[in-house]
């Protein structure tokens, strides 16, 4: 089969497998109900320049994922299917990259296990389903740095991929703002200046790559100065981008071993193998002087110090450095099924995938129930019973063929019942649903919010704080309150200038004793609780 027609398989197996049963996933809080909420009302105000939310122009982010849901949303409708489809078409699309890039630069045999590395890694598996911007960023992120390097080695004989790496970092800009040229350019630069190859950078049509740069990523930048001028400035670069590097949104992350706790949960269960493949990939590279290997450590090495600077830490910023790494362990592992090491695949990726598989029970057990939890308990005892049984006596490349597809039944049981559970329990869904019940047009949430409930209701409702614990948002300055827009009052003022009739107030279980104190002279009145949710009328 020729490496088209794989690439072309790829992309189609790979979609279709990442889409399995999306539907059943309700959009969860706090943050894909951001971004759905957000293309949500750009096609109901059609307006495709300002994300907004809550009614409100909106600077967290760049356009182009939005306008990838927005599109979504035109064509299929606001479901939780048209959501998760975008993500879903880049996993697919990220997969088939990696494919075509490790053809070119190493062999299809290689290149094929970097994909089933990659595309059954935990992280690469829950990403294709969140509606986020990662893995659309993820893509596009490869794409720069593929089509450098082929570029840099002038692959079939042209140095045209500069231009493709040029319009793939305006695209990641437009997906997830700065940082998605500065990454891959300080990658090409450090690598340049580690080859001592300053000569190159008269080879990399910078002229006509800034051009292509500008023509992709201004535009949209440029008009929302235009529209809204320094508000943009303060808060997309200001709060969204010199804030989040400077000052820790969740500061109880700031450890210096959190992106390696990252790494190694997210290339499950191919982590310890991957460990084995760069500790490898670092000697190869000493003795054989490779530029690809240097290329690929580099790339890993820039991304993770980067990250591990900023002050704030997310679980995904260091998602890109999957795609170099599965190439590096794609290498690794090639030897191994040359030399029939069939015992050492079951140490370093067997036994992990079993740790996994228990894993999975145990977050399937917090969240199941019933016949949906025994199912999904047998299924995965069996999964795990047969990989160790089936995977005694075997040969190198059984063993690892075994592994994937014990690794991909995991995922199908997953994604039938473990997947939706938790979404459900991280949903307002269900709240938006309750609401709708009681027909009341204003809603306070106390002392919590939920933007999937607006999504799913399209009532805005108003997050409620307790009389005098308002927060104080100071125009003109950087701080983290800037980045909710969602309609806040005091319990008081609420219930003061609210219809009693025509309002409803939701407390958390958590929060019952200190509402009902505030509140006792409105005279609350318990109508429902549900799921740890207590729905009040009251007088005023």
């Amino acid at each position: 089969m020729t490496v088209k027609k794989s690439a072309v398989g790829i992309f189609l197996i790979s979609f279709f497998f990442y889409l399995f049963f999306n539907h059943t996933l309700p959009i969860t809080d706090p943050v894909e109900s951001n971004y759905v909420l957000t293309a949500k009302e750009m096609v109901l105000a059609s307006d495709w320049l300002s994300p907004r939310i809550y009614g409100n122009v909106w600077f967290d982010k760049p356009v182009f994922f939005y306008w990838l849901t927005a599109i979504a949303f035109q064509l299929f409708g606001f479901s939780e299917w048209a959501a998760r489809l975008a993500p879903a078409l880049f996993a697919a699309a990220g997969l088939t990259l990696l494919y075509w890039f490790a053809a070119k630069i190493t062999k299809p045999a290689v290149a094929i296990l970097a994909v089933l590395i990659m595309g059954t890694s935990f992280e690469y598996i829950v990403l294709a389903k969140l509606v986020i911007t990662d893995m659309v960023f993820f893509f596009f992120n490869g794409a720069a740095l593929g089509f450098f390097y082929l570029g840099y080695v002038k692959m079939d004989g042209t140095k045209r991929w500069y231009l493709v790496a040029y319009v793939s970092m305006a695209l990641a800009v437009l997906t997830k703002g700065p940082i998605g040229a500065l990454l891959p350019g300080l990658v090409m630069l450090l690598f340049i200046a580690v080859q001592r190859n300053w000569a190159e950078l008269k080879e990399m049509s910078i002229p006509a790559g800034v051009f292509l740069f500008a023509v992709v990523a201004l535009p949209w930048y440029v008009a929302m100065y235009a529209a809204h001028g320094a508000e943009f400035i303060n808060n997309f670069f200001g709060v969204h981008n010199y804030l989040r590097a400077t000052v820790s949104e969740h500061p109880q992350d700031n450890v210096s071993y959190y992106y390696i706790a990252v790494f190694l949960l997210s290339m499950l269960p191919w982590s310890a193998l991957a460990i084995k493949a760069l500790i490898q990939g670092c000697k190869d590279w000493r003795s054989q002087s490779s530029p690809l290997l240097l290329f690929l450590f580099i790339w890993v090495v820039a991304y993770f110090g980067f990250y591990s600077l900023m002050a704030t830490k997310y679980l995904t910023y260091t998602f890109p450095i999957l795609f170099p790494v599965a190439i590096l362990t794609a290498v690794h592992l090639d030897r191994m099924l040359a030399q029939g090491k069939a015992t050492a695949i079951v140490y370093w990726a067997g036994v992990p995938l079993m740790l996994l598989l228990v894993g999975y029970m145990a977050v399937a057990y917090r969240y199941l129930a019933g016949f949906g939890l025994i199912v999904t308990v047998v299924s995965l005892v069996l999964l795990l019973l047969l990989s160790w049984w089936k995977s005694r006596g075997q040969t190198a490349t059984s063993v690892f063929k075994l592994l994937c597809l014990c690794q991909l039944g995991s995922y199908i049981v997953l994604s039938l019942f473990v997947f939706p559970a938790m979404a459900e329990s991280r949903s307002g869904k269900g709240l938006a649903e309750s609401i709708a019940g009681f027909g009341v047009e204003r809603i306070g949430l106390y002392q919590f919010y939920s933007t999937s409930e607006v999504f799913y209701s399209d009532n805005v409702a108003v997050k409620l704080e307790p009389s005098g614990m308002l927060p104080l948002r100071q125009s003109g300055t950087l701080d983290w309150s800037s980045k909710y827009t969602m309609p806040i009052q005091g319990l008081t003022d609420f219930m003061t200038q609210s219809q009693p009739q025509n309002s409803l107030i939701v407390v958390q279980d958590k929060q019952k004793g200190l509402f009902l104190a505030e509140a006792a002279n409105f005279n609350p009145q318990l109508v429902k609780s549900s799921k740890g949710l207590n729905y009040y009328y009251f007088n005023n």
